[in-house]
């Protein structure tokens, strides 16, 4: 008769001791003590079959994330290859035949690279350097050549002020902006103003903030009288130029130059205007009267003829 036969393990535990005994607990590593993705790596980790087994002291071993970060920084290459090494001077052995020289005095050179500052230096060597600023001394000497005194052109400059103003680009070109700075040449200032304020042409709206700029700057740099303030000369020039397409038909494209150009004004007050009139005044009077025949020696008068 055939019969059920059951595993002994099977019938040795009672069916309700799974819920009455409590289970045994296995021994579990001290994780409170390592770094939190240390522990985690070893709670995670399991062994089949012997296969990817690790050791204790590997697992034990803090990661580099559980280093500190003084920890890191000192053993990082960056911080321990800033370190500049100290040069020592060589010197000669003691079978070298020139140990027994003695060392040689220093130079006038020498002693003046030790003292003095390397653009003194410089300049006491080699004074004929373009960056060695001599005008100082080259007025000086040219002061005592002619005995102190000025020049006619440094004495208006004593006397008489000036301002020169440049404006930036102005997208123009030069044939439409010259006949602006012909039209405003020999204006007082404020009659600039007002007749480029009211000009129909689109580049007087530039013209009028550049005069507007330089009067400020002429009244802060050179304490001009604003009242007394005329445009001696003004000239335009040609700058750089844009590059616009203009595609066309067909498929074809034209490149379009746009160009740019700035305006120049020289402002004086009217000291300058009343002594250029007076000297020009003082240049007709010194002209002599035209006559038709001027009074001048007749070569060739003699009493014989000279073939």
């Amino acid at each position: 008769m055939n019969t059920l036969r059951l595993a002994p393990r099977c019938l040795a535990r009672p069916v309700n001791t799974l819920s009455s005994t409590p289970r045994t607990q296995l021994p579990l590593p001290n994780t409170h003590l390592l770094h939190p993705a240390a522990a985690s790596q070893q709670v995670r980790h399991r062994s089949w079959f012997g296969w990817g087994s690790k050791k204790d002291e590997d697992l034990q071993k803090p990661s580099a994330e559980s280093r500190s970060l003084k920890e890191l920084l000192k053993a990082s290459p960056k911080t321990t290859n800033n370190v500049v090494p100290q040069l020592e001077r060589g010197g000669l052995s003691k079978s070298s035949i020139f140990g027994d020289e003695e060392a040689a005095p220093a130079s006038g050179k020498e002693k003046a690279a030790q003292t003095l500052s390397d653009k003194e230096y410089i300049a006491i060597v080699d004074p004929t350097r373009a960056y060695a600023w001599t005008w100082p001394q080259r007025f000086e000497a040219r002061q005592h050549h002619r005995r102190g005194r000025l020049t006619k052109k440094m004495q208006i400059l004593q006397t008489e002020k000036s301002h020169t103003a440049k404006s930036h680009w102005i997208k123009t070109s030069v044939k439409k902006l010259a006949p602006l700075a012909r039209q405003v040449a020999g204006m007082t200032l404020n009659d600039a103003i007002v007749q480029m304020r009211f000009s129909p042409k689109k580049a007087s709206s530039e013209l009028l903030g550049h005069l507007t700029d330089a009067r400020a700057e002429a009244m802060l740099r050179r304490d001009m009288n604003p009242d007394e303030m005329y445009i001696d000369q003004a000239w335009v020039g040609r700058g750089t130029y844009e590059k616009e397409l203009s595609h066309r038909a067909r498929g074809r494209i034209d490149m379009l130059r746009k160009p740019y150009t700035s305006i120049t004004v020289v402002l004086k007050e009217e000291a300058t205007r009343k002594r250029l009139a007076k000297e020009a005044a003082e240049k007709v009077a010194r002209k002599k009267v035209w006559v038709q025949l001027p009074n001048k020696p007749i070569p060739g008068q003699q009493q014989y003829y000279q073939w």
